[in-house]
């Protein structure tokens, strides 16, 4: 490690708590003195050993506890509630994902509550397109949440890398994605806050939806603490981008038509290339969301094709009855796209006529099943630095 590096990993113990700052001060200057690196000298000081230093590094300074058969290997996520880790467990030798309650939050009665509203709910569930929950429980006096470890990236980290996804690709994650909302739908769960950064893809294509921090039965208001309503103190303008517009007006019976229009955005998103609604702040976005009506001109420009157009629209109907009623429907078409057997143009009066012209088959897809190969691979394994 560098001097730099010492230097960050420093400031970052001192933001923590493991150090206080008159202590590091008092280090410095020592090792300057003595011509030292700062963090051997703590060591030899008894402020920490060097396993604790190695961990600390490893999670980035994060106040994560070290979890008595897991070998904890770095930070792989993080949230305003909690922190996501990659682990070995060390007598079986998997890989797994804990999520860990940040320790500000420990005291708050609903953080707590809806942290283990999220763990028992995901147990539950089994999808191949949900990630899955294991176990839930406390350690030193932290909450602790052992899941299902995805060795991929979410699409809010490919697209801020510039990756670009062509219809197809969009249209297979789009596919996964409603089939995950279908199953937490028949098991009467609204997921409330898809979008790019809770859909992870693999080096494999394989895709799951993940994070139900936000999740409620069909038709009852989040639970309290939970929501990513206009009111929440989490509502950040990347959640707000994608709510449906009953979120937006703070309405609490959502069902997974909301969901879809969520999804219908993060579509958007995809192909075009940028947010379907922007603003200043969230409150202008908000508005947006309830208001103003996507820019067909955008989508031209952009030679998004009918189709596509077709199924951007009427995912994202500002009525909720005009959209897809059910993941189910949703499906049907895109499977139906997907082998070129059924071409669409989306009405605003909620009835839909037959293009005239059918569009040919996608290359690269197999006809049965048509939602297995996209044409390319989505996730480009980095190169190692």
């Amino acid at each position: 490690m560098g001097d730099s590096e010492d230097l960050k990993l420093l400031a970052q113990l001192v933001l923590r708590g493991v150090l206080d700052r008159a202590a590091v001060e008092s280090l410095m200057r020592e090792a300057q003195a003595q011509k030292k690196k700062p963090l051997e000298l703590a060591i030899a000081k008894g402020h920490f050993t060097r396993e604790r230093l190695d961990f600390l590094r490893r999670v980035e300074c994060e106040d994560v506890p070290e979890l008595p058969g897991f070998d904890v290997q770095r930070v792989a996520g993080r949230g305003g509630t909690a922190i996501v880790v990659e682990a070995k467990e060390k007598k079986s030798g998997r890989t797994v994902a804990i999520k860990v309650l940040r320790r500000e939050l420990e005291g708050d009665p609903k953080a707590k509550a809806a942290f283990l509203r999220e763990a028992k709910l995901l147990i539950g569930l089994k999808h191949e397109n949900v990630v899955a929950g294991e176990k839930v429980g406390a350690f030193q006096g932290r909450m602790v949440f052992l899941q299902e470890f995805v060795a991929g990236r979410s699409l809010q980290e490919l697209l801020k890398d510039g990756q670009s996804f062509d219809e197809d690709q969009a249209l297979y994650i789009v596919l996964q994605v409603a089939r995950a909302l279908r199953y937490l739908a028949q098991n009467g769960v609204v997921h409330r806050d898809v979008k790019p950064a809770n859909v992870l893809i693999t080096a494999r294509n394989e895709v799951k939806l993940i994070d139900l921090g936000f999740a409620s039965s069909m038709g009852e208001a989040p639970a309290e603490g939970g929501s990513p309503s206009p009111a929440a103190a989490e509502t950040t303008v990347g959640t707000v981008a994608y709510i449906s517009p009953e979120q937006a007006r703070g309405q609490t019976d959502v069902d997974v038509r909301s969901d879809i229009y969520s999804l219908g955005a993060t579509l958007y998103q995809l192909v075009v290339g940028e947010l379907p609604f922007t603003g200043q702040d969230n409150q202008e976005v908000l508005a947006a969301q309830i208001l103003a009506s996507l820019s067909s001109e955008v989508l031209k420009s952009r030679k998004i094709s009918p189709h596509m157009h077709y199924f951007i629209e009427k995912m994202m109907a500002k009525e909720r009855e005009v959209r897809y009623q059910t993941p189910d429907e949703l499906i049907a078409d895109i499977e139906e796209q997907i082998r070129g057997k059924k071409t669409l143009e989306f009405r605003a009066d909620g009835r839909d006529a037959e293009l005239k012209k059918p569009f040919a088959p996608h290359e690269g897809f197999e006809e049965l099943p048509p939602e297995r190969r996209p044409i390319a691979p989505i996730v480009r394994r980095r190169k190692p630095r």
